[in-house]
């Protein structure tokens, strides 16, 4: 699939002014996984006029074509943006922020699993779309990721499209199934032999 076809996933006049279209394949965007051309470094990059993710090494070369590209950034081991960064590109409102480093983020990916926490207090928020229990009872979505959902399901009549379900579906399917890490895994440091004593 390129890249032409993944933007024109879900095109239409109305889904336009909700969702962007570089924002539409964010899920498929593996941030943090190993670069193709530059096997040790790690893609943190995402150019939204591409809609790809991408090192950077390969920023330095994609700063010639003077494309927008936004950071991310590793916060509790999962892939968020600055909301700053994103306010003034889309709409935040109802996104959990986070505190990172002294800035407030957005996380890219789905944080819950879509089932329900009966063990949550009262009050206390759920996610819309994957029922992740939030910090703050203003928000309604934990991510980016579940905002974009959200806002796809809703065509109007409050369902989403079959075809364009589909199509999302199997981009998702085939990106996730393109990117594998070749990293070596940490391993637990072991606490040292002694040699015994004779």
């Amino acid at each position: 699939m390129t890249v032409t076809d993944t933007m024109m996933i879900l095109s239409g006049d109305d889904q336009e002014k909700v969702i962007p279209r570089w924002l539409r394949p964010i899920a498929g965007a593996k941030f943090f996984s190993s670069c193709e051309t530059h096997h040790s470094k790690e893609r943190n990059y995402y150019c939204r006029v591409c809609t790809l993710a991408f090192c950077k090494d390969c920023k330095q070369q994609h700063d010639c074509s003077k494309h927008e590209i936004l950071t991310a950034y590793k916060a509790s081991h999962a892939a968020s943006f600055r909301m700053e960064d994103l306010k003034s590109l889309w709409d935040i409102s109802g996104i959990c922020p986070y505190s990172f480093n002294g800035w407030l983020v957005a996380f890219v990916y789905k944080k819950g699993t879509g089932i329900s926490r009966s063990r949550c207090k009262n009050g206390a928020a759920e996610c819309e779309s994957c029922r992740y229990v939030l910090k703050s009872p203003s928000a309604k979505y934990c991510s980016v990721e579940c905002k974009v959902e959200a806002a796809l399901k809703m065509n109007g009549s409050g369902n989403m499209d079959e075809k364009a379900k589909r199509n999302l579906e199997t981009t998702l399917e085939e990106n996730a199934r393109d990117v594998h890490s070749f990293r070596k895994r940490a391993r637990k440091q072991e606490e040292p032999q002694r040699a015994p004593f004779h």
